[in-house]
């Protein structure tokens, strides 16, 4: 009867493995995803209780800090951005915080100092809960890739109070001087902070999303995929010891009676 018992045991223990390893991979997932850096649905609700101009400045200030996730907590799910101009291979239209948050990673990411100035600040209410805001950003800094940075960058957004805060619905970065010490230097890597760059000279779209999105979504996958496989081996020594627990030590198991 024991003997059978585990054979029983032993044949549902890959189909209760499998299981548990298909739920926790799925809520590995949704919990990283979860604390990703989404801010809430822009909804319009309530009365803003903070100028707009006081969420630029934060956001402004939160770049000078290279602090991309507070910065990317201003854009909501449905955000869309577009860099133009003269951007160094970054032009193009971004959509979503994620993709929002890829192109600061990989500039703002990459420099060792930032220092943005605003000037030329203005607003355009078209409701108390929605307003465009425009100015002038005279960027300076440096990075370990690209050298030393400088732009003027026209900035126009549209912000929505939501959810207790302003988010930005629509954003547009128009480069209209951008220079970097190493391209000036020929100096630039195959490895840049902007690796558009390179895609440009050959003639193809310079689609930083495209190139960047297999290793920004596959990395949720992949810690799930590791705590579903530890959470496999540890679920399967303790379905072991319990089973040996039942059947009790070699000794003491039930021995067939002699004939």
């Amino acid at each position: 009867m024991s003997k059978r018992r585990g054979v029983v045991v032993g044949s549902k223990l890959p189909l209760a493995l499998a299981l548990a390893i298909i739920l926790v991979v799925a809520s590995a997932y949704l919990f990283l995803s979860g604390n990703s850096t989404t801010p809430p649905s822009s909804t319009v609700t309530g009365t803003p209780t903070v100028p707009v101009r006081t969420a630029v400045n934060q956001l402004v200030q939160d770049i000078n800090d290279r602090n991309v996730d507070g910065a990317v907590a201003f854009y909501a799910p449905t955000s869309v951005v577009r860099w133009s101009g003269s951007t160094g291979g970054l032009s193009g239209l971004y959509t979503g915080s994620a993709n929002v948050k890829l192109i600061y990673a990989t500039t703002v990411g990459k420099t060792t100092k930032m220092d943005i100035n605003v000037s030329g600040y203005t607003e355009k209410a078209r409701s108390p809960t929605h307003i465009n805001a425009t100015f002038v950003a005279s960027m300076l800094a440096n990075s370990t890739v690209a050298g030393i940075l400088t732009a003027t960058i026209d900035v126009s957004q549209e912000w929505n109070w939501g959810g207790g805060g302003w988010h930005i619905s629509r954003e547009n970065w128009a480069y209209s001087f951008f220079d970097s010490s190493y391209i000036d230097a020929n100096q630039s890597h195959d490895a840049t902070t902007f690796p558009q760059w390179r895609v440009m000279q050959a003639g193809r779209d310079p689609n930083l999303v495209s190139e960047k999105s297999f290793e920004w979504h596959a990395g949720p996958f992949l810690a799930a995929a590791v705590y579903a496989f530890l959470f496999g081996v540890a679920s399967y020594l303790v379905v072991r010891r319990r089973q040996s627990e039942r059947e009790g030590p070699p000794d003491k198991q039930r021995r067939p009676a002699p004939s």
